[in-house]
């Protein structure tokens, strides 16, 4: 059974993970120091990878994403190898001049019905 609620892991404009909370060690096996300074191959399942790493660029450049603040099941391939959709929302940090500077993914805890990249549900206006 999981403790925590959600899992928060950032990363720079390169991809690699520069914040690694306790809720990510225990939803995706992996400690701190194992995650720290690491490329979000880490936990992005090979097959999804050319998939992510163009959305990523595209976005890193332009400051643009439809997934931003979005949600939808995000497949995480964990320490054991296993592949499972977590419930995740993307956040792209922005500086004062809007260049895109990192990105945060905010995972919750699976209730276990999760299907791969289910509908996309943006952000409601006023929430």
């Amino acid at each position: 059974m999981m403790e925590n609620d959600f899992a928060l892991v950032r990363s720079d404009t390169e991809g690699r993970i520069v914040e690694w909370d306790a809720g990510a060690e225990e939803f995706f096996g992996y400690s701190a120091m194992e995650a720290l300074g690491e490329s979000l191959d880490l936990i992005v399942p090979e097959e999804f990878r050319e998939r992510h790493w163009a959305g990523f660029r595209k976005t890193i450049s332009t400051g643009v994403c439809r997934m931003d603040r979005a949600t939808t099941n995000v497949p995480v391939r964990r320490k054991d190898g296993s592949i499972q959709p977590f419930p995740g929302r993307f956040v792209f940090l922005q500086d004062a001049r809007d260049c895109v500077v990192g990105v945060i993914a905010l995972y919750a805890k699976p209730q276990g019905s999760e299907e791969a990249f289910g509908p996309l549900i943006p952000l409601e206006e006023g929430s």
